[in-house]
């Protein structure tokens, strides 16, 4: 019960990592404040993991509308009175040969995976420095860094968050709040089952589970990611353990990355 009475505060909570990482918490006794643009699905994440979370509060989001963030951290520390984790988890996907990007694939993964992070830190921030505690854990990937093809732009807001993460965490120091991320390998969601589908049609390849078969053979550990390997690792970072640690990028990659 690493997290007890802990108010947790989720990005994209609904489903896959985000649902695993909030089932995580929910386990060890944290009170969730967990956050989706899709509100539906988020209700019914919260009623699954009602049998096992003492407190469940949701919130419909979109984490590129600085004033919906600003409204729905308001609405948190109204409900909550604090935060004392935050894990900026919101992300999408496209794929395509970079050449053929529309600006609108671009901006949208852009605005969700690097400009979210950065706007629901922006609101949530304040309130940590005020107690001179807190901890923030962001998903970045693989991909933020080791470009990944057919992933351009997605690449590019990954790395972002990365970076976004080691300035903050030098500017958040000198106030006890450690930033850090953790940067899944290739991860069985339904993200992935897009993917493979879209890189398929992108490279010819009749069998998109070939696709998948790729991605284990690239990885050393023989298997693909799991929510669950993911959300193990966000769990540490938030945790005690993790108190002289920040500015990290932790991979959860199964050796598909090793720096």
């Amino acid at each position: 019960m690493r997290f007890e009475n802990k108010v947790v505060f989720i990005t994209g909570a609904a489903k896959g990592i985000g649902k695993a990482i909030s089932q995580g918490f929910a386990e060890e006794g944290a009170l969730l404040a967990l956050s989706d643009l899709d509100i539906d699905e988020l209700e019914r994440t919260a009623k699954e993991l009602s049998n096992v979370a003492k407190v469940i509060k949701t919130y419909k989001l979109d984490v590129t509308k600085e004033i919906m963030v600003e409204k729905v951290i308001e609405k948190v520390i109204k409900d909550f009175q604090k935060i004392d984790i935050l894990i900026n988890n919101a992300g999408v996907s496209t794929m395509n040969y970079f050449w053929d990007l529309t600006e609108e694939e671009w901006d949208f993964n852009m605005n969700v995976n690097a400009k979210g992070v950065w706007l629901v830190s922006k609101y949530v921030v304040p309130y940590m420095i005020k107690r001179k505690k807190g901890k923030i854990v962001n998903t970045a990937s693989m991909a933020g860094k080791i470009g990944a093809p057919l992933l351009a732009h997605y690449s590019a807001s990954k790395f972002a968050v990365i970076g976004f993460t080691q300035a903050a965490a030098k500017e958040l120091a000198p106030y006890g709040i450690n930033v850090n991320a953790v940067c899944p390998g290739f991860v069985k969601t339904s993200m992935q089952d897009r993917e493979v589908i879209w890189e398929a049609k992108l490279r010819g390849i009749s069998d998109p589970e070939e696709v998948r078969k790729e991605y284990i053979k690239q990885t050393p550990l023989g298997r693909l990611c799991y929510p669950e390997d993911v959300a193990r690792v966000v769990l540490f970072l938030a945790s005690d353990d993790a108190d002289f640690m920040t500015g990290q990028a932790i991979n959860v990659t199964g050796g598909a990355c090793m720096h």
